[in-house]
């Protein structure tokens, strides 16, 4: 039997995907927000001291790299982000292998791409294979931890 065969009913859906997603944007964006309130804070104590440079819109002006950066740190090493983690799911090659920085930075531009048309891409998801176009641009596929939900809800019971 085949990874791909392994991995055909455990793929992830499109509400468990955006929950997720929705988890990492707010990490993401508590984080920097954090951090550009401390720089502020680091800024105005030392105001006498060092040039005025507004650390917070530096944050703001790097928050892209820093995004793609934490999803590549992520992806790369756990092959989750903490929101995929929270969901139970996990990001996975074609093959069931792990996540490269090459397949990353490709799933990476594949957002980009899925985002381009009113984010019609994302409800690619919604059909029979739920794969999206950055799953289909990267080769990879999102799959449940530990099986699909029917399958934990019927161990429960």
């Amino acid at each position: 039997m085949t990874a791909t065969a392994v991995l055909e009913g455990r793929r992830a859906g499109f509400v468990t995907r955006a929950a997720a997603m929705f988890v990492d944007t707010v990490v993401v964006t508590s984080s920097l927000r954090t951090t550009a309130w401390l720089l502020d804070v680091l800024a105005r104590a030392l105001r006498g001291m060092a040039p005025p440079v507004d650390l917070a819109a530096l944050v703001l002006a790097l928050s892209p790299l820093l995004i793609v950066a934490y999803c590549l740190a992520f992806w790369c090493t756990m092959g989750q982000t903490p929101g995929k983690w929270l969901m139970g799911i996990k990001i996975v090659g074609a093959d069931g292998g792990r996540v490269t920085v090459r397949r990353g930075l490709l799933r990476l531009f594949g957002y980009l791409v899925s985002a381009l048309p009113f984010y019609l891409g994302f409800l690619w998801v919604l059909g029979p294979r739920r794969l999206s176009w950055h799953d289909r641009f990267a080769h990879t596929e999102v799959v449940y931890t530990s099986g699909p939900p029917a399958i934990r809800r019927r161990a429960i019971a």
